[in-house]
């Protein structure tokens, strides 16, 4: 009988010590899918404000390589520029035609420049005047400028550039380019539009619903972010250098999730993507630290350690009084 109690009762415990474990595990696996699922749903979405961002920008560039005004007033440019330069009063008479629209294009939709290439490489008007005014961009210190490869490329088609810095505005900015032609399909040269990337790093700086550790952000081909880190009180743009398993399996053209250690060596959860942009090659990743996802199941083990305490407690004592009784009757 006291045997039959025994078993009764050990079954009963391994069953009490049991179902907490498997709960408490079926919780964590839970958790975790559902943080995944919604670091998964974060990158997408950014992803597609991405991906909308440069197509707008491609959109804005194309349209106005394609207004007539602007083919007739690059012409008008690289004549006036060829023949007497850009400080002269032909050159003046022109230039107050067509910049108050080029300056209105700059102020309606946020770009830091416009600028009118004409095919041989000679920068025959900007709206915002800088260094390359007047300057051949195929020719001495400019032609390794990025303005000079997007460029280049822009006779070929729709392109930009990756990040570059702009000394005034004190910050990176896209160059998006794009060909000219005159009225008989001829390319004439190209248009390029200066946009800031504060543009761009809104869009990764202030996303909703990551807690206060979750944080996306975009990592170019040569390692270092193409965005700033909510870690950082400094500008982190082509600064901090980013290689962790998430980034390596990104750039691998995988899309996928992990448990990784991030650039900070903090343990996080890691949902990352290629981009697959046009003329660069960027990953994204969404993150958030693992100890925020997993607050909630150490709460759980904190309970469940309380809980394996009191029943231990009890079964001791239990197990104590029964032994205790057993000897007595022993003796006597």
């Amino acid at each position: 009988m006291k045997k039959t109690l025994f078993v009764i009762a050990s079954a009963f415990l391994f069953f009490l010590l049991l179902v907490p474990f498997i709960s408490y595990k079926t919780l964590k696996n839970g958790l975790m899918t559902e943080v995944f699922h919604h670091l998964i749903t974060t990158r997408e979405l950014t992803n597609h404000r991405i991906q909308n961002f440069f197509n707008e920008r491609f959109g804005d560039v194309d349209v106005l390589a394609r207004n007539p005004i602007i083919a007739q007033s690059l012409t008008q440019f690289s004549t006036t520029v060829n023949t007497v330069g850009i400080d002269g009063a032909q050159y003046s008479a022109i230039a107050k035609l067509y910049k108050p629209l080029m300056e209105h294009y700059c102020q309606d939709y946020g770009y830091a420049n416009i600028y009118f290439i004409d095919k041989e490489g000679t920068v025959v008007f900007s709206a915002e005047a800088n260094e390359f005014n007047g300057k051949n961009l195929l020719e001495g210190e400019y032609k390794d400028f990025s303005i000079a490869h997007t460029f280049e490329r822009s006779l070929e088609g729709l392109t930009f550039d990756d990040l570059t810095f702009h000394e005034e505005l004190n910050g990176f900015t896209f160059l998006f380019g794009s060909p000219v032609y005159d009225d008989g399909d001829a390319i004439i040269g190209a248009i390029i539009i200066e946009v800031p990337f504060a543009q761009l790093d809104g869009m990764l700086t202030h996303v909703a619903g990551l807690g206060r550790t979750g944080e996306i952000y975009l990592v170019g081909d040569d390692g270092y972010m193409r965005s700033n880190s909510r870690f950082s009180e400094e500008s982190t743009v082509m600064q901090r250098e980013v290689d962790t398993e998430a980034t390596r399996s990104a750039f691998e053209n995988h899309i996928g999730v992990k448990i990784i250690e991030d650039y900070r060596e903090v343990e996080v959860l890691s949902a990352y993507t290629p981009l697959g942009l046009k003329a660069v090659d960027w990953v994204l990743l969404a993150e958030i630290d693992k100890k925020e996802a997993f607050a909630p199941i150490r709460k759980v083990e904190i309970r469940l350690i309380i809980v394996i305490i009191i029943i231990s407690g009890i079964a001791g004592a239990y197990l104590y009084i029964t032994r205790s009784r057993s000897d007595d009757k022993s003796i006597s």
